[in-house]
């Protein structure tokens, strides 16, 4: 079996569970001890978040990322989240988060599904549809 982030992730999520939480300290360490010994130092820069994604998923809590122009969607998030934890029957965890290149609207990442209802994809399409050929009536 070939050793990779992921399963080293797996495997510390199973370990963390059964641990008190001063004990998972040491098991972090070991975690990155092993991948760099695995050769996988890259990868240690982005084994706690890998590490949260499988717990998340482990324990059925869907991710839901909104993303607007300064990260903080104001009620509209909290509504969202309601409606989508309502629509799923399960837990959801919300993360808000900034990119002024999206331009107005929002973008919703509800686990590995997205929505883009931002202005900039609608702008793009337009702008697509301006410049296709007018079809000639005969």
């Amino acid at each position: 079996m070939k050793v990779n982030a992921l399963s080293i992730a797996r495997a510390f999520v199973d370990i963390a569970k059964s641990l008190a939480a001063e004990d998972q300290g040491a098991l972090a360490d070991a975690a990155i001890h092993l991948l760099v010994e695995q050769g996988l130092l890259k990868e240690c820069r982005t084994f706690p978040a890998l590490v949260e994604r499988v717990w998340r998923k482990q324990e059925g809590i869907v991710p839901v990322r909104i993303t607007t122009t300064t990260g903080n969607a104001g009620p509209v998030s909290q509504h969202l989240l309601r409606i989508i934890e309502s629509s799923l029957k399960k837990s959801c965890v919300l993360e808000e988060w900034a990119d002024a290149s999206i331009v107005g609207g929002l973008l919703l990442s509800v686990g590995d599904e997205r929505f883009d209802a931002t202005l900039r994809s609608s702008l793009v399409h337009l702008a697509s549809r301006l410049l296709e050929p007018l079809p000639l009536s005969s």
